[in-house]
């Protein structure tokens, strides 16, 4: 069934009202770009942020958002390896109001697109694509990790451990799934809610990142060759914990996901910003980071966040942006339900 041109718009720079429904054309696609009817859409950290500080709001009224998942409407000149109806998921660019994602369809480039397997329900599949690009490519050009290339996976052991902080994010549980296919050994942190979930992804040890002995546990277990940490959680002193947990006595790197003081890196240890933007300034990045997802998902093993759905479709946005705001959610991803919403 077809559905109307709506989107949830912010109308105004720093918005503190509700955000409303406004109609739009259908939009016309350029090379390499198709149009997808959402289905569901979940949100991240950026979304809320965006509209509170101005961040990325090029005109207005805007669509803000960055994951969904739905079917192919259209397809644009060049699309090749999609046809009409296909599931698909998708990471938005989110250069126009119409490559964003609280609406009922989304422009979306073919190279940033997936095919969703039957096996996962659209929900789960909204929750991927942001989070999963930001975990790959974070891992390969931050930390080094080589991704594996299908179809030669899970790799031997390694024998190295990595460590994940903040491992019950959206990114965290996706870095474990990855780092753990890669050959490394899975440490990480998390509240102690959180342990057998993480657990179940792959991780070897969970701790407690409020146990003031965290670090010099992460010691014991690491022993003398800890020098990867993916840091998802880049504030509140995880920065500084991070740097304080690397053991090898070489050079040791923390990829973060927002922007380090420079005198948060040390004398033996690097702080490196890193991010889903990695994969489109690294082309060769993006691929691998795409083409070992649709994998993974051909397989039925990679495993999606937890699904929270908000009731009230694109509407329910405005509350779920209020937990969002209110540092609610933890160990699960808010999703929208685009027939939920009252046109």
């Amino acid at each position: 069934m077809s559905l109307p041109f709506i989107a949830l718009s912010i109308t105004s720079h720093k918005q503190t009202t509700p955000l409303t429904l406004l109609p739009f054309p259908e939009p016309e696609l350029g090379p390499g770009e198709l149009l997808i009817q959402n289905v569901a859409i979940a949100q991240n950290p950026v979304d809320w942020k965006q509209i509170d500080y101005d961040i990325g709001i090029l005109s207005l009224p805007w669509t803000n958002g960055g994951d969904v998942a739905g079917t192919v409407y259209k397809l644009g000149p060049g699309v090749e390896n999609f046809k009409l109806g296909d599931r698909v998921i998708s990471f938005l660019e989110r250069k126009t109001a119409r490559h964003g994602a609280y609406q009922t369809y989304s422009i979306a480039a073919s190279s940033r697109t997936v095919r969703l397997p039957e096996t996962y329900s659209f929900e789960q599949g909204s929750t991927i694509p942001l989070a999963y690009v930001t975990a790959g490519a974070g891992l390969e050009h931050a930390l080094g990790v080589k991704l594996p290339v299908p179809p030669h996976l899970p790799v031997e052991s390694k024998e190295e451990p990595l460590l994940v902080w903040g491992a019950a994010s959206s990114v965290g549980a996706y870095v474990i799934q990855l780092a753990k296919a890669a050959g490394y050994t899975v440490l990480s942190t998390a509240s102690p809610k959180n342990h057998a979930y993480i657990k179940s992804l792959g991780a070897s040890e969970v701790f407690d990142y409020h146990d003031p002995d965290v670090v010099s546990k992460i010691h014991t277990a690491a022993g003398a060759n800890l020098s990867k940490v993916y840091d998802c959680i880049s504030e509140h002193g995880s920065i500084e914990a991070s740097v304080g947990s690397i053991t090898t006595t070489g050079t040791g790197v923390v990829a973060v996901i927002l922007t380090p003081k420079p005198e948060q890196s040390t004398s033996t240890v690097k702080v490196l910003h890193t991010g889903a933007k990695q994969a489109e300034l690294y082309p060769e990045v993006g691929k691998r980071v795409y083409a070992l997802l649709e994998y993974l998902l051909e397989r039925g093993t990679f495993v999606p966040n937890p699904v929270r759905v908000v009731p009230g479709g694109l509407l329910g946005a405005n509350e779920g942006l209020k937990l969002g705001r209110e540092h609610r959610v933890s160990g699960e991803k808010l999703v929208y339900r685009v027939a939920e919403t009252q046109f």
